[in-house]
């Protein structure tokens, strides 16, 4: 946003927005109020189009919404458009199989920003003695900290010259953002943890390398209640969760911090993918991934995993924590996918669509 404020190409033009009903206006009133909601967008549009800018020699349409934007853009139907830009190739498929779109189609993949990446120890370590000091955290400050005498540091260690690094048998660091609604089943994630907590818990050999679990839940919403709820009646030895609500600035350095994203998103559509995991993957970290339609697009078994069941989850969850800190296995190969689909930022990106697309238009 900051570049297109400062850019000196970009003139930004603002719409009036229509007059809003109370909220505690008779529901009737709003059924009323959206066809003069549509009628006043047209006449704005109209007369930005028309009357205030320049004449434009392309329009560019977010779709959805197309109401009433295409109309006002003399693009009745889909056909007529110069090209499309799709997220994903699933998308684009869709378009020209199933409604007939025979204008260009270009995917373009969503990447995250480039001050998205790995954070060095001495980062890490900045970040969560500042954040354990926060009354969201205060948990892991008491249970985790405080027992194994680490002075407030949950994942790093100092050295004796003052260098910092990464703490050995350290807990796992994993992460999932959610907007807190029906869309993301989160008793998935939490049934997953309690089978990690079960197998983590026995007397086995195999499961004594299995490093305790730290799970930051992150995001606001109308289901979190709920859930933290459902958290607090579970009894786990060697998990623990924190939901919490992170700033802006703080959210890509906790991504940067982690070891493994957990997504729980589903498309209605199949036709699109999760911006969290596109986050996670902007970090250089793995992610376990719900299994949608065109989720292989994005989590392409270099960089990450997918599952459809709590125990599918588990499963993954303990053959990648039992790898934590190995210089080979699986958990480092996906370290490694996670990187390399970092290199590519979204200016890189956006400008190899970019020129795709002027060599369609010379074509064309």
């Amino acid at each position: 946003m900051a570049g297109i404020l400062a850019s000196s190409d970009i003139n930004i033009c603002h719409l009036q927005s229509p007059p809003q009903l109370s909220s505690s206006a008779p529901r009737i009133l709003f059924y009323l109020y959206a066809p003069f909601k549509i009628m006043f967008q047209l006449a704005v549009l109209f007369w930005t189009i028309l009357v205030t800018i320049t004449r434009p020699d392309f329009i560019l349409v977010q779709n959805p919404p197309a109401i009433p934007t295409l109309f006002v853009a003399q693009q009745l139907f889909g056909q007529s458009a110069y090209a499309h830009l799709c997220v994903t190739d699933a998308m684009a498929s869709d378009l020209r199989d199933n409604w007939g779109i025979s204008g260009k189609l270009i995917v373009l993949h969503d990447k995250a920003p480039r001050h998205f990446r790995r954070l060095d120890a001495a980062e890490i370590h900045k970040l969560w003695t500042r954040l354990l000091a926060d009354s969201q955290f205060s948990q892991l400050q008491t249970r985790i900290c405080d027992k194994q005498g680490t002075s407030g540091a949950l994942l790093t260690s100092r050295r004796k010259d003052g260098s910092v690094e990464m703490r050995r048998n350290r807990p796992m660091l994993v992460v999932s953002s959610t907007s807190w609604t029906a869309d993301e089943d989160f008793s998935i994630l939490l049934e997953a943890l309690t089978l990690y907590d079960k197998t983590a818990s026995m007397s086995k050999p195999q499961s004594a390398c299995l490093p305790y679990l730290v799970v930051l839940i992150t995001g606001k919403g109308p289901l979190r209640g709920h859930y933290e709820s459902e958290i607090a009646r579970l009894q786990l030895g060697s998990v623990s969760i924190v939901t919490a609500w992170l700033s802006a600035e703080d959210y890509p350095l906790v991504l940067g911090s982690a070891d493994l994203g957990i997504s729980l998103h589903t498309s209605s559509s199949g036709l699109d993918l999760p911006m969290k995991v596109v986050d996670m993957l902007g970090c250089g970290m793995p992610v376990c991934a719900y299994k949608f339609s065109c989720i292989d697009e994005l989590v392409t078994g270099n960089n990450g995993l997918v599952f459809s069941s709590a125990a599918e989850l588990a499963e993954q969850l303990q053959d990648l924590a039992a790898q934590l800190g190995h210089s080979d296995g699986s958990y480092r190969q996906l370290l490694l996918g996670a990187e390399q689909f970092r290199k590519i930022d979204w200016d890189t990106h956006y400008m190899q669509a970019l020129e795709l697309f002027q060599q369609l238009s010379m074509v064309g």
